[in-house]
Order: C-alpha cells, then structure tokens, then sequence
C-alpha cells in the first residue's frame, strides 16, 4: 500500500481505537530521573530459577544448556553439551556449524550469542512463549529477539554490559505460565521480560509480574482487556481494536459491503476480543453482523460459506486455524473472508492455495508496505536468509525498547521509569514506538491480502492492500 493509500484508512482506525484504548485517560504517568542501583548478575552457568521449584518447571528454561525446539542437529546438540560443561569456545564453534546448515534457527543464534558472553557479567532478559504446538510461530517470535539480542552485542551491548538470554517454555498454558513467571520474578538478576504468546496467558501472568515489579513487554497479545490492566505490561503490538477499525473500514468504506458474519472460538480471549471490537465498528458505521459462528462449540465450514452475509471474518485463535483454512476452502472465493493477524500464516497459505485470495487480513507490520524500516529488512534477510513476519519485527521491537530502558538505568526499577517517560521513543523496526499511558502502542494496522509468488514458498505471498 503506498503511503498516502495507508494514510486514507488509518484516519478512521486510529480516531475511533485511539477512543477505546487510550484516550479515555488523560492522566500521565509521574516523569522519574535515573536511579542508581546495585544490579545483581549472573553469569550464563549461574541462571536459572529458584531451586524451590518442580524440577519439571526448571527443565523448561534455558540459556543454552539444553534445546526447548525439537529437530535438534548434531552440531546444535555438540554446542548445547559444550555450554552445560562450561566449554563456550567450543559452543561457538558448534553453533557456527550448525547455523550454516541452517541459518533460520534462532534458538541456536541466541545460545551461540549468549555463549559468546561465557560466565562474563552480563544484564539479563527472560523471552516466555510456548515450544510445542505453536513452535513454527513462536520461532517467529525468537528470530526477532535473536537478531536484537545480536545487535545490540555486536555494537557493544548497553552502556558495554552485553545481553544473555533465557528462554522460557510455557506451553501457552496459563497455569504453567503463572509458576514460571513466580519463578521469573525471585530471580532478582532477570531485569525483563517479553513475552507471553497468547492473550490469555498474558492475562493470567500480569498481577504476578506487577507484584514482582518486572516489566512484561508482549510483541504478539492483542487482547483489548490487557490495554491499561497493569502498569508493569507493554505492548509492541496494536491492540484489537486497531485491527478491527481496518477490517470495519475497509469492509463498510472501501467495498460498501453491509453484512458480515463472524466465525469466533468462545474458548479464546484473543478471539473474543477481535470478535466484539469488529462488532462494534460494524454496527457504529451502519453495517450489520447478521450470524455469529462458535467453532469451539462444533460448526460446519460449508454452512458457514453458505451464509447470506456480504463477508466472512475469522476471528481465529491460534488453536483454531484449521477450522479457518477449512471455511476458507469451503468458501472458494465465492465471498470476500476478513481476518485477524493469527490468519497471517504459512499454514494458511499451504492449506488453501488460491482459496486464500478471498482473504484481507490485518497486521501490524508488513515488509513490503511504505513506511518499512528497510535496513532492519535488508539485515534481516542477511542473518536468516529469507523474509520475516510481523511477528519477528514485533518481537524485535520489544528487544529494542527493554534495551533503551536499561540503557537508562540497568535496573528493573529503571526500566520502568524510562518507559513511563513521555519522552521515550525507540525507532524500532516498525517505525517510531511510543507507548500510551495504557501501555499499549501508538500505532494502526496495515492491511494485506494473497497472491501468486515465491516468497513464502507456499506458491501464493501476503502482499500490501493496495487502494485503487
């Protein structure tokens, strides 16, 4: 979309969610100075979480001495095994292998970067999200804070103190998140947080992370109900009610269509929350959502293809994509199909081939689209040898903001105090990032739709919507 494309359905989007995240409040958080204070290090053989806990929690962390990702190759596995016996040259150079075998694996970048700092002091950033079912996103998510995490080394780490990480199973379960995050929050050396992955988890984590003072920065939630829930969360990403001020837009301004049915699954916040926004601006601009879908309850795809309305939208969660691949398909291009930014996904793209034409989809990143930050994407395609979604970017972002914040002040206290400063702003690799008192981002989605390319390797790409 070109720029000035953009800007006509921004307007509307960003006037109408602005109203419903941020500016019911006009109240600033307190301006605060730099604060000097003792920060506790550990050393990469020194981190882990209190001992108290199940040994089954603990084997979900790591910083490098055991592989959370499956498909683990012997290179990988040598590097992994030289970390736990405290051989890091030796890791390096197993992890340089492995790499060049296959380049697109951040779990083996970050324990190559986080080898690299040895048991040298070093500030540290826990990164949360699920291994298992997910893992093909939420290795998405870890490219992202991979490449910052290498960045920010490479150009001498913050104030010269480098940056380890450590990376955080949750299963996406809110109760396996919430005993990770106590642990998170005992380890007085984990200056941050990003993560978590779903909406839900999110949720559930944040009073424990604001009992524990540390500062949660999600690149992926979008639920509405996380905006302004807690002064320790951040957003790198839109919220809710910015994608569905796009769809609406596009559905009732652009293609003057008046009725829309919803496909939702009951079972997700994520999915409820883009469901009632979408809802909303429908019914504000005169359109109409005439049958509501529950997939969590049972549903027939072709039935759904079948409705009378105008548009399909897919309020998919991540457990419920392929119930939206099987709509998709069933609907054959007949209607035009909405989606949130859980449909921008290479499954969806593998699974319905040229049905997913029908699709416009809202995202908060796109690399193609006109305001791009296109050295973070030439730099980008370098380190993983082919394109990233805006999972990767967000992510990024999140890497960047924590790093400006103990740039500041290396201290959980400090990070805080600089991301409530209204002077705080990072350019980032989606454009200026500048947090609302909420917590939330101020910025809109872009819209994309599908067609026939090579970038995917599916066959068919998400490309920039652009106004005719």
């Amino acid at each position: 979309m070109t720029q000035e494309s953009e800007s006509r359905f921004a307007i509307i989007a960003t006037l109408l969610a602005f109203a419903l995240v941020g500016g019911v409040s006009l109240l600033l958080w307190a301006l605060t100075g730099r604060v000097d204070r003792a920060v506790q290090l550990q050393s990469i053989s020194e981190l882990t979480l209190d001992e108290s806990l199940p040994a089954s929690v603990r084997s979900k962390v790591s910083a490098g001495n055991k592989a959370l990702f499956a498909d683990e190759s012997e290179k990988k596995a040598e590097g992994i095994a030289a970390i736990a016996d405290g051989n890091y040259a030796s890791a390096v150079t197993a992890f340089n292998a492995s790499l060049s075998e296959n380049p697109n694996d951040p779990e083996s970048v970050i324990y190559r970067n986080n080898a690299r700092i040895g048991n040298e002091a070093a500030l540290t950033i826990a990164v949360v999200a699920p291994a298992g079912a997910q893992s093909a996103i939420v290795l998405e998510i870890l490219r992202g804070v991979a490449q910052a995490q290498d960045d920010i080394n490479r150009s001498g780490g913050i104030d010269g103190m480098p940056v380890q990480l450590l990376l955080v199973d949750d299963d996406n379960d809110p109760e396996t998140a919430k005993t990770l995050a106590s642990g998170l929050i005992s380890n007085p050396a984990i200056l941050g947080v990003i993560g978590h992955y779903s909406s839900d988890v999110t949720l559930a984590t944040v009073p424990i992370y604001e009992q524990g003072e540390l500062v949660a920065i999600t690149p992926v939630s979008t639920a509405v109900d996380l905006s302004g829930i807690s002064p320790y969360l951040y957003r790198t990403v839109p919220a809710d009610s910015f994608a569905a001020a796009a769809l609406a837009a596009y559905m009732i301004y652009y293609r003057e269509d008046r009725t829309a049915a919803v496909v939702y699954d009951s079972a997700s916040e994520l999915s409820g929350s883009l469901k009632t926004e979408f809802n909303s601006f429908i019914s504000a601009w005169g359109g109409e959502v005439i049958a509501e879908y529950d997939v969590a309850n049972g549903f027939s795809a072709e039935a759904i293809a079948e409705t009378e309305a105008d548009v399909l939208m897919l309020a998919a969660s991540p457990d419920t994509l392929a119930q939206s691949a099987q709509i998709i398909q069933a609907n054959g291009n007949a209607k035009p199909i909405l989606g949130g930014d859980e449909i921008y996904n290479r499954y969806i793209l593998e699974e319905t081939g040229e049905n997913a034409r029908a699709l416009t989809v809202a995202v908060p990143w796109h690399l193609l689209s006109g305001d791009t930050d296109i050295d973070f994407v030439e730099s980008s395609r370098a380190l993983w040898e082919g394109d990233v979604s805006w999972r990767t970017a967000t992510a990024y972002d999140a890497m960047r903001a924590i790093a400006a914040g103990l740039s500041v002040d290396p201290s959980r206290e400090g990070l805080k105090a600089a991301l409530d400063n209204t002077d705080f702003s990072v350019d980032s690799a989606t454009g200026p990032l500048v947090f609302l008192p909420s917590g939330d981002r101020r910025q809109v989605d872009r819209l994309v739709q599908v067609e026939a390319g090579t970038r995917s390797g599916t066959g068919y790409d998400f490309v920039p919507f652009i106004l005719d």
